[in-house]
């Protein structure tokens, strides 16, 4: 079927961090790059975090209510950092749509870039649809340079595109784990000066959540295009596994605004 069928069943959910009003500016060219894709979906979600809560939080909903007057915002008071506080923005939309009984979430974040072309992909029958994260060290580390072995065997889903049938899930992110991760890492802070030490990722948590439930999984990359990824990811040297400003099949983490994109 066309990734079209299941965008129009899903509910997208986005996250992200305001640091300061000059955010607001970019985050709008972003919405009004997407706003054909996002109006396809039955509903969107959005969940953020904040410098400075509640004073950004007003403006963020105006923001995002001038173009997707229905849409359900979801704000954090508290602001943990880049992997505590993804973690938990993740699990407030996954607990919205468990709580509310949605069954399809298409999980997204504000720096995400969507094609129209995206609606036309095709895609099997499965519980989970991603895009896997992978880079030079994995490759290299993991499989000995071996691609094939790559293609067959890898498995760590980037988490900011995905589609995940909520109803066979249980949690996402274990709260219990980020609580206490925090607790022991707010003690240790002045002798680490890090605050995620010891933190599972998202991804392996993702990883974590898939397995656990036994899902069945498919990749949003074909196999001839994820090899050419493989291909690519050792040409160029790309060590982050979440592929910034690389556009795969309708879909660009755009991390870096301005700076060139490159179509797989």
């Amino acid at each position: 079927m066309s990734l079209r069928n299941l965008i129009n069943k899903s509910v997208y959910g986005t996250i992200g961090y305001i640091s300061s009003i000059e955010d607001f500016h970019t985050l709008e060219q972003y919405i009004i790059h997407n706003l054909p894709i996002l109006k396809e979906f039955s509903m969107v979600i959005v969940a953020t975090n904040y410098k400075d809560y509640p004073n950004l939080s007003e403006e963020n909903t105006a923001l995002w209510t001038k173009y997707l007057p229905d849409c359900i915002l979801l704000d954090s008071k508290v602001n943990k950092g880049h992997n505590f506080g993804t973690a938990e923005l993740d699990n407030m939309i996954f607990d919205f749509c468990k709580d509310t009984n949605i069954e399809w979430l298409c999980k997204s974040a504000n720096d995400v870039i969507l094609r129209e072309d995206l609606l036309d992909n095709q895609i099997g029958e499965a519980d989970f649809y991603y895009f896997n994260g992978i880079g030079v060290a994995g490759i290299v580390n993991l499989y000995n340079y071996d691609l094939s072995r790559a293609l067959k065997e890898d498995f760590f889903p980037q988490t900011n595109f995905y589609f995940l049938n909520i109803s066979k899930c249980d949690y996402l992110n274990s709260k219990d784990h980020i609580k206490e991760v925090y607790e022991k890492e707010r003690e240790n802070l002045t002798k680490s000066n890090r605050l995620d030490v010891g933190f599972k990722p998202c991804e392996l948590q993702l990883k974590e959540c898939v397995e656990r439930n036994n899902l069945k999984v498919e990749r949003l990359l074909d196999d001839e295009k994820y090899m050419l990824l493989l291909n690519c990811i050792m040409q160029y040297q790309i060590h982050d596994p979440s592929h910034k400003n690389l556009m795969m099949n309708g879909v660009c983490h755009y991390h870096y605004p301005g700076a060139d994109v490159l179509e797989l």
